[in-house]
């Protein structure tokens, strides 16, 4: 039998975090998991989003 995917093999609760790495970057993190990250530039702010279970995502 194959191994569950991660989204699917691990849904327990995590701790979640937002963190400043450094000037307009951002890390959401799921117990250091970096599953999201936010820039914020200028004019304009990127959002990467891939939450590591299908609840969070």
């Amino acid at each position: 039998m194959a191994k569950a995917f991660a989204s699917q093999g691990d849904l327990t609760e995590k701790t979640i975090s937002f963190t400043e790495i450094d000037k307009g970057l951002y890390a959401f993190t799921a117990e250091g998991d970096p599953n999201s990250g936010v820039i914020i530039g200028d004019d304009s702010v990127m959002v990467v989003e891939a939450q590591a279970t299908p609840r969070l995502a």
